[in-house]
Parts: C-alpha cells; structure tokens; sequence
C-alpha cells in the first residue's frame, strides 16, 4: 500500500500501554498515515475533538473508560468515525459484543500491522 492511498487519513490509536501507542504511531505513519495517540478514554474524548480522526484504534480493556464504554459512546456521537477494537484476549464473546457495539472490525494483539493498514484503509473510505 503507498502513502498516496493513505495520505491524510487521520487515525487516533487509543491504549494504556505507552509502549502499544508508540509502535503504532511508528508503523502506521511509515504507511503513510496521520497518526494521534491517546493513553485513557477520556484523552481521547478529547483528542476527537481537536484531531477530527476518520478512524480509532481502540484498545478494549483500559482502566476506567473501557473501550467497551467508548465505542458506543463514539458510534453514537460520531457515526462517521469507524473504530476498531484491538485486544490480547480477544474472544469470541468479546468480539461479538464489540461488533454489536458498533466496531468495524476487531483485531487481536500482537497487530500485524500490513494487515492493520489495510483494515485502517477499508474503514476510512
């Protein structure tokens, strides 16, 4: 995938773990993405706000504002932002109630982040 197909898709990544925000944001820029990060659910009320994101890459289980919790909060404020969740214990209940939530698409840690890019891609047209 070129950076001209990804240019200026602007995508929030939204997790706990500094170290998961800064290898995203590192991976997903090299494919040509305009990358923000958030560290808590309620940083990234914000960060939407200010950054306008096509696209949010949520972590599913953080402290306080879980991503359960934000997901709906964000597809029923923001339609039109697509929101992947992202979990290292991505079950199959898990990932139905994610989907019935409202996410795109859901994603298990460790990311292949070729595979990430292209989701990112799908989602943001």
């Amino acid at each position: 995938m070129s950076k001209s197909t990804t240019s200026n898709l602007k995508v929030l990544v939204v997790d706990d773990e500094e170290k998961f925000l800064n290898l995203s944001k590192k991976n997903l820029n090299l494919r040509g993405f305009e990358v923000e990060t958030a560290e808590a659910g309620e940083e990234a009320i914000a960060k939407i706000y200010q950054y306008h994101p096509k696209v949010v890459l949520l972590d599913v289980m953080m402290p306080r504002l879980t991503g359960d919790e934000l997901v709906k909060m964000i597809t029923d404020w923001r339609p039109e932002i697509q929101v992947i969740m992202v979990s290292a214990n991505l079950s199959r209940d898990v990932e139905e109630e994610c989907l019935r939530n409202g996410a795109y698409a859901c994603i298990k840690k460790p990311v292949n982040f070729d595979q990430l890019a292209e989701t990112i891609k799908q989602a943001g047209i």
